[in-house]
């Protein structure tokens, strides 16, 4: 009894803690992100080399509130941007030159689920 009490006790807290805060579990890109009206943003930096490469991010979810940003910039300046609500399932692809990028997932008072993978590839023109 004590033990369901307790379970009791610390499911409350953490529903308080992600309804006030915000709360992501998960390891992306090997497993899926689950949001509990999260803000925030990851960084991942990324050297692109050779001609005709592209940087590509595979995003897949569902969101049932909030929404999820995936922008590429170079320098501090965007080179492409999608932005995504609800459900969705996409592979984004941002074609750039040899140099150094900045892959950033931004999420917005995101409820659901998010998982998403990036490569940096070559492609034929």
């Amino acid at each position: 009894m004590r033990t369901l009490l307790f379970l009791a006790v610390l499911a409350l807290g953490l529903y308080w803690y992600a309804e006030r805060y915000g709360l992501a579990v998960g390891y992306p890109p090997f497993l899926p992100v689950f949001y509990w009206n999260y803000t925030g943003e990851a960084r991942y930096p990324l050297r692109v080399t050779g001609l005709h490469d592209a940087v590509k991010v595979k995003v897949a979810g569902s969101l049932r509130e909030g929404e999820l940003s995936v922008s590429l910039l170079k320098e501090g300046r965007p080179v492409g941007e999608k932005v995504y609500r609800g459900s969705f399932q996409e592979e984004v692809r941002f074609p750039v030159g040899p140099g150094e990028y900045l892959l950033r997932i931004r999420l917005q008072r995101a409820k659901g689920q998010v998982r998403y993978d990036w490569v940096a590839t070559k492609f034929a023109p």
